[in-house]
């Protein structure tokens, strides 16, 4: 059991805002951790938009 876990090879991914055909690949665990990526970059964006409307 320990040389299977050895043998795996980890492939990482750089997510974007738009993903990516590889992400949708994985299935549901990709769609979740761009869905995750993509919020996080749209709160930001949109902290950003407020702190330039109050200044």
């Amino acid at each position: 059991m320990e040389n299977a876990k050895k043998n795996k090879k980890l492939t990482e991914f750089k997510i974007t805002k738009e993903g990516s055909l590889g992400l949708l690949a994985y299935g549901d665990i990709g769609l979740r951790e761009w869905r995750k990526v993509r919020n996080a970059i749209l709160k930001e964006e949109g902290n950003k938009s407020t702190l330039d409307e109050k200044e």
